[in-house]
Parts: structure tokens; C-alpha cells; sequence
């Protein structure tokens, strides 16, 4: 029931939706004739303008005008500059002319020649009909994988301990005073990605606190998506040896060090990696992103200031030494633009240092401390009881993959002369991320780089994997001929093998409470029945903060000894339309809702647990209202929690009831 009533399922489909109509309107308008495939299109477009979107929101907050209709101007006027490009604009009567024309001659031509009602809304047709096979794979392709890590990811809810814990709590109070112009608050942090959870819930209409229960879904099906391409870029093997990789990423959890417990908690350091991993990729081809030097060189500073607001320890820690192994490693030819791509690095250093410098004098705050705290991190912690192999066991042997694989990429080199630096250049990196972890410093949290491995192991498997298909295509000429048969039948038994060999590993962890669940999903469907700022909720103080922006809050202790005088004194001067502006005191919410935790449910949670108690008192005062002629409703049922609706303004209230 959880699954089919919350808006987590609805805000991801209309994610999906917003992007596919975006790639439309990209092939349709813009990029006609260059045949963009829609993989192609997620990952170069959230390198280009996603780092240009968290700037642009810092800047709107930091300058008090931040909202939704604000973005979407600037970021118009930004993309539209790009698209018609800076010296298109020096002589802009020139360029309009010229595209007015012919697109008035294009249409004018089709409405002669009698096109058919679909044929305006449909994509070029002229391209070779092998290339549209492959596209649509392409999308399919990414689609499913997309659809199949966020399910992997939205199961493990049952074993969540993050919602409405201390650490959520702080996370959406942070998340809603992004709306009241705050990014640096008391506690000064990297909140790039709390400012993205913000923007995510506008654009898809979600509360903010489903926003930030979904943004670590949504970081690891990027992730998963990203690592297809990445290997799809840097290696010969186009389709299998990448949904290997991204399937590894997103299925298998008993060879990966990740937190099950907390999967549902945003992760800094993978929303920062979604940036990096495709400027590591451009980093060592940079043919793949096609702009001029300027485009270049604004797009990677643009990058590297938001993976600064994001994630210090991406940043500082695991972006230098691939830039440092990665120029040793690279073409001739590219040292030109890896240079560009360095120093729009330190001359992002430079922008981060002067915003961060300032934020710590304006919060008398040291800037050295808010480094290391922001290098530290104390919710991040590697706990993998999920793990059918010893941590370090699982290290040595990727370890011993990357020499074997090393050593076969030798012999490629040697005999076959085929470029396989990009592959060279991660195993070297992934190594040397490894010999981070034995070096002991107060700088350097071993848990956070353990995290961040857990993003990389895939990767080299990915790798791995394209060797040994280079080395079958000797022996069975183009093996990948048949990918799409190939590629189905690897989705199918990897799915089956996830399933099978992880079920007793899986099950053996231990269920989360669910009372936050129940509670998350109640104030969800509030939030989809209700006007803002119509009602008002009677719960635990720890909730109050989802009502910020929102809604009118009571405690229970205020509901049950203070409301009911509010409420006879309000229904006495009912007539007297003066009495409530002279005295505001004594108003009263359109509908109150009371949140009223059952004495028999399976209650569990430290925080919700001593609620119990207060059911005998919450029943007698909802029939005292009945009495005093208040129309009660019993508005959400389960087996943890009810809610009723006292409702005081009949009609005026809930959205069904005004607009019909």
C-alpha cells in the first residue's frame, strides 16, 4: 500500500516525463540533423547545465529572489545564449533573419506538399534506418536500467532508518529554508544537494519532505546511468560490458560497501561523482563533448564549482590525483584542453575559497575547521553487515582484477596497437584510491573514501569486462553483432542471479520501524487533499518542521488542555467579525488533523513510542468536537496510526472541494 499511495513513484515518472518531452524538443528544434541519442543527451546535458543550475540557485538565495519562476527565466536566457551561440549574438539581425526564413520557407514547403496532421509533430525521418534501430535501443535501454535501479533502490525503504530521524529532520529543515533565502545557515555546510531535493520538489510538485526521501534514488539511478556511459565511451564495448557495470551498481549489495540502513539518505559524494565521472571522461577524450574553447572552459568551471558547493571531499580528495594520473596518461594532442580543463579547476578552487571565506566571517566561523568538518563527515559511515565477503577481501580482488586486466591491456597495446588509456588511467586511479585508505590523517575519513570506492568497483568491473569481450571478438568475430538479444538476455539473468543469490543475505537484515513511513505517508496525502495553509496538524514536536511553509502545527499537549477554550471562545464570537482581528489568539485552522498512534500498534521508534499514552486522551477530546456539533472524519487508517480531520469550515479546506 505504502508503494502505490505515495507520491515517491508519481514525482519519479514525472521526472521521466519532463525528460523524455526535453529530448523531444531537442531533436524536434535543436539538435535536427546531429541525431543525439537519449543517453547522450542525459549525461552531456547534466554536466552542461545542471552545474550551471546550482549556481544559479546560490546565487538567486544569496540574493533573496530565489523561487521557481526566477530560475527557469535566467536559465532560459542561459540556455538560449548557448544554443544560438555568443557570436550569433554579436550580429543577431543577421542570425534571426536567416533562421526565420528558412524556417518559414521549410514550413511553407511542407504545407504545399500536403504533410500529414502527425508529420509536424514527428522527429527526421531521413536518417539510416540502422542508426534509429540503434537510437531507440539506446533509449529503451536507458529507460529500463533507470527504471530498474530506482526499484532496486525503493525497496530497501522497509529497511530504512533515516526518515524522520535527528539527521532527517535537520536535512528538511535546511531543504525548506532554501524557500525563506538561507543556503548558509548556523551550521555551515556543503548543501548543494539539499538545494536540488528543494528544486526537485517544485518541478514535480512533491512535498519537501518526499523530495528529500527520493533524492537518494534518484542519485543512484544517475549513477547507474553514468557508468553505463562512461564505459560505453571509453571502451569498445558498447552495450555489454556497460550493463554489466551499471547492472553490478545497481543490483548486487553483497559485494558493495554501502549502508543498506541508510540508503535512503542523501549521499553528497554520489551526487558530486554524477558531475565528476563525465568530466573524468572528457578529461581523457575530450572529442566527446563537442563545444568551442570557451564553452569548454565555462562548462568545467561551472562543474567544478557546484561539485565544490556539493561535496568538499570530492573536491579536495579524489578529483586532484585523476587530474595528476590521468595528464601522465593522455594523448598529446589533448594536453591542450586537459590544461584548460586544470585550470578552470584551480580557478574554481579560487571562487569556492572566496565564498567560503566569506561565509565563515559572516558566521565568525573558522575556515579551516568548516574544511575539515565539511572533509568529515559524521553521518557518513561505512556499516555493510549485507556482505557475503569480508570488506578487504572484496578490495584484494579488484585489486588482483586490475593486474590481470593491466597486463591483458599490455598485450593489447603491444600486438593490436589499440588505445586503451582511459582504462590504464582508472585502474591505476582505483589503486591508488586504495592505498588512501592505510594513510592516517586527521584530513582524510576512510568511511567517506570507502563510499566513494563503492562507485568506482563497478566501474573497473565495467572495464574488466570489456577486455574479455575484446578478447572473445578474436575468437568470435564481432560477438556484439548481436547486442540487443545479448543485452536482454544479460538484464534477465543478472535480475534473476540478484534476486536468488542475495535473498538470504537480504532477509537476514533487520526491518525498520515503520511508524515514520506511516507517518510520511499521511502527511502526503495531507499535502495532496489540503490548501497550504488551510489546516493545522496535532502531532509530535519532532514533526513540526514539515510544517514550515505549509501548514498551521499543535502539539499534542497544546491540543489537549489549550484548544478546546480556543475553540468555545472561537465559536462564541462566532457573529462578532471584529473580535478574532482584535484578538488572533482565538483563530481557528479550516481543518485540524490529528495524528493518533495506536496503543496496540507495532510501535518501535524512540521518538514515537511514548505517544502511545496520549490515544485515551486524543479519542475523548475528537468526541468532545463530535458533541459540540464538529463534523469528524477519519481521514487515514492503518494498522500504527489513524488520523482524523476536525473539520471546523466545511468546503474550504481541501482542494477537491474548492475547485468543484
Amino acid at each position: 500500500m505504502m508503494f502505490l499511495t505515495s507520491s515517491i513513484l508519481l514525482g519519479f515518472i514525472r521526472l521521466c516525463v519532463i525528460l523524455l518531452f526535453l529530448f523531444y524538443l531537442n531533436r524536434k528544434f535543436i539538435n535536427v540533423s546531429n541525431h543525439v541519442n537519449f543517453l547522450d543527451f542525459i549525461v552531456t546535458n547534466w554536466f552542461r547545465y545542471a552545474g550551471v543550475l546550482v549556481v544559479v540557485i546560490f546565487a538567486l538565495v544569496e540574493s533573496d529572489t530565489y523561487n521557481l519562476f526566477n530560475c527557469f527565466f535566467i536559465f532560459t536566457i542561459l540556455i538560449g545564449i548557448d544554443v544560438i551561440g555568443i557570436d550569433n549574438l554579436k550580429r543577431p539581425k543577421e542570425y534571426f533573419r536567416t533562421h526565420i526564413r528558412a524556417s518559414l520557407l521549410n514550413f511553407l514547403r511542407n504545407i504545399e506538399n500536403k504533410k500529414s496532421f502527425w508529420f509536424w509533430f514527428s522527429l527526421d525521418r531521413s536518417k539510416k534506418n540502422k542508426k534509429k534501430k540503434n537510437n531507440t535501443f539506446i533509449l529503451l535501454l536507458t529507460v529500463i536500467l533507470g527504471g530498474i535501479t530506482f526499484l532496486s533502490r525503493y525497496y530497501f525503504i522497509i529497511y530504512d532508518n533515516y526518515s524522520l530521524s535527528d539527521a532527517w529532520i535537520n536535512d528538511l529543515n535546511k531543504v525548506i529554508q532554501f524557500d525563506n533565502q538561507y543556503w548558509f545557515t548556523i551550521e555551515l555546510a556543503t548543501d548543494a544537494e539539499l538545494a536540488i531535493v528543494n528544486f526537485y520538489g517544485k518541478i514535480t510538485d512533491v512535498s519537501p519532505e518526499i523530495a528529500l526521501q527520493v533524492i537518494a534514488i534518484l542519485e543512484s539511478t544517475l549513477l547507474a546511468i553514468i557508468i553505463f556511459w562512461v564505459i560505453n565511451k571509453l571502451t569498445p564495448s558498447k552495450f555489454i560490458a556497460p550493463t554489466i557495470a551499471a547492472l553490478f551498481f545497481s543490483l548486487v549489495y553483497v559485494l558493495t560497501p554501502l549502508n543498506v540502513y541508510f540508503l535512503l539518505k542523501g549521499n553528497p559524494t554520489f551526487l558530486a561523482l554524477t558531475f565528476a565521472l563525465p568530466a573524468f571522461a572528457f578529461f581523457i577524450k575530450p572529442t566527446i563533448l563537442k563545444l568551442n574553447k570557451t564553452s569548454y572552459f565555462f562548462s568545467f568551471l561551472f562543474i567544478f564549482v557546484t561539485i565544490g558547493l556539493t561535496d568538499l571531499f570530492t573536491l579536495c580528495v579524489l578529483i586532484p590525483p585523476f587530474l595528476i594520473i590521468a595528464f601522465v596518461f593522455t594523448k598529446m594532442k589533448y594536453k591542450k584542453q586537459n590544461l584548460s580543463f586544470i585550470l578552470s579547476y584551480l580557478l574554481a578552487l579560487a571562487i569556492l575559497y572566496a565564498i567560503y571565506s566569506y561565509a565563515c566571517y559572516y558566521q565568525r566561523a573558522d575556515l579551516l575547521e568548516y574544511m575539515q568538518n565539511n572533509l568529515l563527515s559524521v553521518s557518513s559511515y561505512t556499516y555493510v553487515p549485507q556482505l557475503v565477503l569480508p570488506y578487504s577481501e572484496i578490495i584484494r580482488y579488484a585489486q588482483i582484477s586490475t593486474g590481470v586486466g593491466f597486463i591483458l591491456v599490455m598485450l593489447l597495446l603491444i600486438f593490436k596497437k589499440e588505445n586503451w588509456r582511459a582504462t590504464i588511467i582508472f585502474f591505476t586511479y582505483f589503486n591508488f584510491l586504495i592505498l588512501l585508505t592505510f594513510v592516517k590523517s586527521e584530513w582524510l575519513d576512510i568511511d567517506m573514501l570507502n563510499n566513494s570506492i563503492s562507485v568506482f568497483l563497478p566501474i573497473i568491473i565495467g572495464l574488466n569486462a570489456a577486455i574479455v569481450m575484446r578478447i572473445l571478438n578474436f575468437g568470435l568475430h564481432r560477438f556484439e553483432r548481436f547486442s540487443p538479444v545479448s543485452v536482454s538476455v544479460l538484464f534477465i539473468a543478472m535480475i534473476y542471479a540478484s534476486i536468488y543469490y542475495q535473498q538470504k543475505s537480504i532477509n537476514s537484515l533487520t526491518v525498520s520501524d515503520q511508524t515514520p513511513k506511516h507517518i510520511l505517508n499521511a502527511y502526503d496525502k495531507i499535502s495532496q487533499t489540503f490548501f497550504r495553509h488551510s489546516y493545522c496538524v496535532v502531532n509530535d514536536p519532532a514533526t513540526q518542521v514539515i510544517s514550515n511553509n505549509s501548514h498551521f502545527f499543535m502539539n499534542y499537549d497544546f491540543f489537549i488542555n489549550e484548544y478546546p477554550k480556543i475553540d468555545s471562545i472561537n465559536t462564541k464570537h462566532l457573529k462578532d467579525p471584529n473580535f478574532l482581528v482584535k484578538n488572533p489568539q482565538y483563530s481557528i485552522s479550516k481543518s485540524v488533523l490529528i495524528f493518533v498512534l495506536k496503543d496496540d500498534g507495532p510501535v518501535e521508534n524512540n521518538i514515537f513510542a511514548e505517544n502511545k499514552h496520549y490515544q485515551k486522551d486524543l479519542v475523548k477530546k475528537i468526541k468532545l468536537f463530535r458533541k459540540r456539533g464538529r463534523k469528524v472524519n477519519l481521514f487515514y487508517d492503518t494498522s500504527v496510526l489513524k488520523v482524523y480531520e476536525i473539520v471546523n469550515n466545511p468546503r474550504e479546506s481541501k482542494v477537491s472541494d474548492l475547485i468543484f
